[in-house]
């Protein structure tokens, strides 16, 4: 795909340069070669073969893998699929275990499981903070309502001495008419006794 390959390395052939599970992108657009390239081809069996070209003349070429004690056969550079341009170590081997159904269901059952936590921590959260909302609005409700009642019993104290005083004010001028209710009496009971005495 756009000039580029993917291809796992599925052989020792190539060590130490190039390890077996290492992920290996090659340029499929690359129409010059030269010796020591390391290049994808088709061998005789039509099999990717990724190594290293150590002669090249005209259209044939001889490679040899790293870790090989002998030359591979005269290849034509027809053969050549791309030339090789980097790897992801160990990257394959990632790669061929997702491949497993067995670590697929594995993979699958964690994913799952690691959702589910991670959905119920949320909901916890949710509800410790919905809690917290509740405590934190009883206990507005509590202050505004010890608030209330000292107000409540503010307005009561101020209006007890008014009362008081009144009651006061009225008890003295209840006895201060009486006090003048006997001396009226007295004054009429001696002008009685005056006139009797005269008369």
């Amino acid at each position: 795909m756009f000039g580029y390959s993917v291809l796992e390395v599925v052989s020792g052939s190539m060590e130490p340069t190039l390890q077996v599970g290492d992920l290996i992108v090659i340029q499929t657009k690359h129409y010059q070669y030269q010796e020591n390239d390391i290049v994808t081809f088709y061998d005789v069996n039509h099999s990717f073969v990724t190594h290293r070209i150590i002669s090249l003349e005209k259209d044939q070429m001889i490679t040899k893998g790293d870790n090989n004690n002998t030359n591979d056969e005269a290849t034509a550079t027809k053969n050549i699929v791309g030339k090789y341009l980097f790897k992801i170590s160990g990257l394959g081997s990632v790669l061929t275990a997702f491949k497993n159904p067995l670590v697929s269901l594995m993979i699958l059952v964690i994913g799952i499981l690691v959702c589910y936590f991670i959905t119920v921590e949320k909901d916890q959260e949710e509800l410790v903070q919905q809690d917290e909302t509740y405590q934190e609005f009883l206990s507005l409700k509590e202050q505004e309502a010890v608030k209330e009642k000292q107000n409540f019993l503010e307005k009561i104290k101020a209006k007890l001495p008014q009362k008081k005083q009144v009651t006061h004010v009225r008890k003295k001028n209840t006895k201060q008419l009486k006090r003048k209710a006997q001396k009226k009496k007295k004054q009429s009971k001696k002008r009685n006794q005056k006139k009797q005495k005269r008369g």
